[in-house]
């Protein structure tokens, strides 16, 4: 069903998680939204040149580097997000003790007592971001989706790409109408869908590369205990 070049994917830690970009989860603030990327933007130029990036480029760009943005993330493959989706966190509850009169605190639950979400979307042609016409995310009015340049490797390995939400505070509910195209995974059968994907290459240094993602792989193999035997 899912099978064309159509689909893209995004992986939740938490069934409970609605589509809301980073910069939309708290009191969202346009102006300081654009002051935050205008920041990213001079302090970014003294590590890249910047000058032939679009401003799709950057914004996706400090998206993919931490910064709370109006964009998603998705990719084109459905195992990208699988891994994504289980290995993720929960979302914080409040916690109150019982009797005590102790102000609530959170707590964020552990991976196998929640279900994970992974979600398939078509995407229209008509919803796809032209930087040559659309050139400036601000004045954009729907949801559309950004194919970025090659602006980082791990966008790359992820098959990555970006919904764009011109109102940041509010969830995105069309990709959530249909339940044939939403996949749940039982919190206690994470470790077993991380450990296909391990055997299916999608595991930690695919999808961080480079030193960080070697490091995070050997990490959780030994969590795990596999693959640490005579052939490595």
């Amino acid at each position: 069903m899912h099978a064309d070049s159509s689909w893209v994917f995004r992986g939740l830690g938490d069934t409970r998680f609605g589509l809301i970009p980073g910069i939309g989860r708290g009191r969202y603030d346009l102006a300081k939204e654009r002051t935050i990327l205008e920041i990213f933007e001079r302090r970014a130029a003294e590590f890249l040149d910047l000058t032939q990036m679009s401003a799709w480029d950057k914004m996706a760009l400090a998206q993919h580097h931490g910064l709370p943005t109006r964009l998603l993330d998705w990719s084109t493959n459905p195992l990208v997000a699988a891994y994504f989706a289980t290995t993720s966190s929960p979302m914080a509850l409040e916690v109150r003790k019982a009797g005590s009169r102790a102000k609530p605190f959170n707590a964020v639950p552990s991976l196998e007592s929640v279900s994970a979400r992974i979600i398939a979307f078509r995407v229209r042609s008509s919803t796809i971001v032209d930087p040559e016409t659309d050139k400036d995310p601000f004045d954009r009015q729907d949801v559309g989706f950004v194919l970025p340049r090659s602006v980082a490797t791990r966008i790359v390995t992820q098959g990555g790409l970006f919904s764009c939400h011109p109102a940041p505070s509010m969830a995105w509910e069309e990709p959530l109408q249909s339940p044939k195209h939403i996949f749940d995974v039982p919190g206690d059968l994470r470790k077993y869908f991380q450990q296909r994907l391990f055997y299916l290459g999608i595991e930690p240094q695919r999808i961080m590369s480079g030193l960080d993602g070697v490091g995070a792989r050997l990490a959780w193999q030994y969590a795990a205990g596999i693959g640490l035997g005579a052939v490595r």
